[in-house]
């Protein structure tokens, strides 16, 4: 997801620097991608790590909100097919694998 989005919250709420994605939306996207694992084991190394766990878990919720916004408008054709859906996610800062994912839950 475009990281725009949740710029200017980062910037006023959670301290960013103008321009550039925070230490706590860098977290986020780690989250989803794996690395603090889940559940309590998430809250544990989020916290060893030096995060407040509340404020990451809530971006990425918001984060997986947008993907499941962006999943079901892949379902109505909103952003075509094959390679062009690929370039068109991408283009529009989400990761067309993990949409994918979601829209292949959905249906499947």
């Amino acid at each position: 997801m475009s990281e725009k989005i949740f710029e200017k919250m980062n910037d006023e709420a959670l301290g960013g620097v103008a321009g550039g994605m925070t230490r706590n939306m860098a977290a986020a996207y780690d989250v989803m991608n794996g690395k603090y694992g889940n559940g309590a084991e998430r809250k544990a190394k989020l916290t060893a790590a030096g995060y407040d766990y509340e404020t990451v878990q809530r971006l990425v919720n918001g984060l997986v909100a947008g993907y499941d916004k962006v999943a079901k408008e892949v379902i109505n054709g909103k952003y075509g097919n094959g390679a062009a859906r690929v370039a068109a996610l991408k283009a529009a800062g989400f990761d067309p694998v993990l949409v994918q994912d979601i829209v292949n839950g959905i249906l499947l």
